[in-house]
């Protein structure tokens, strides 16, 4: 176990109620034997999953829902970060830009920006600049750190992930912890990648829930154990999404 520190008190009491309003297997499965998409959010409104759902139309397009969830994960790491000791606010509060990094490795290869980022309050003066201006656009914007990221080789992911730990408070037990979790996290995420295109996931991300649940509980009064609850986040929302989007798409609500 990692070193104690007090300061994460109020934080981890926080965090072990939320832990323990995760959704469970019978939640999910009620959602699976759902297939209609207004049914769907009515099931969700009635489970641990409905402070995700409470502020979506009866009928979304896949571009409403993808939003919608995206602000509901900023929501979550800002609240978070809130509880935590002033020195790991920041870092925390990192987090938020998690799913803006696909779209913006894309774009900082020369792929045509998504229809979403245009809307974006944050990206959509960046993706209206012309390729060779978006780099200094981002660094107008909070996500200024990820500009390095555009220079070659184009590696947005490893710019987040420098200015993250470098948010970290030099010399905190807390660190190592972070690190460990943060080496186990990239070896999953390279085994996703590594995976067939048409091969199942399922295996692969049990095996990473599995590691945030025991960073969890392995490391409840550090910063790691809201690292590690909001990875959990992560993997409920990447399932939430999924469930959605299947059924926006399949009832014809898809934008063309």
């Amino acid at each position: 176990m990692s070193r104690i520190d007090p300061s994460f008190a109020y934080a981890q009491a926080r965090l072990q109620a939320r832990y323990g309003q995760r959704p469970r297997a019978g939640d999910w499965n009620r959602c699976a034997a759902t297939p209609d998409l207004g049914a769907l959010l009515q099931v969700l409104r009635s489970a641990p999953l409905a402070r995700w759902v409470d502020r979506l139309a009866p009928r979304p397009d896949v571009h409403a829902i993808e939003r919608h969830l995206r602000d509901a994960w900023c929501r979550d790491v800002d609240e978070v970060a809130g509880w935590q000791p002033g020195p790991w606010r920041d870092s925390i509060g990192w987090l938020r830009w998690i799913p803006y990094l696909p779209a913006l490795e894309k774009l900082a290869r020369g792929g045509r920006p998504p229809a979403w980022m245009r809307d974006d309050p944050v990206l959509g003066p960046v993706v209206a600049r012309e390729p060779r201006e978006r780099a200094a656009a981002l660094g107008r914007t909070p996500l200024a750190p990820l500009a390095r990221g555009f220079a070659r080789p184009h590696d947005v992911m490893t710019a987040w992930r420098t200015y993250w730990t470098g948010l970290w408070p030099a010399g905190h037990p807390g660190r190592e912890p972070l690190e460990s979790l943060l080496r186990a996290v990239s070896y999953q995420r390279q085994q996703l990648a590594n995976l067939p295109e048409n091969a199942s996931t399922t295996e692969a991300l049990t095996r990473l829930e599995r590691r945030f649940q025991w960073c969890f509980r392995r490391n409840p009064l550090g910063p790691a154990a809201a690292v590690a609850y909001l990875g959990l986040v992560a993997l409920d929302l990447r399932r939430l999404r999924g469930a959605l989007a299947v059924r926006a798409l399949g009832n014809g609500a898809a934008a063309a």
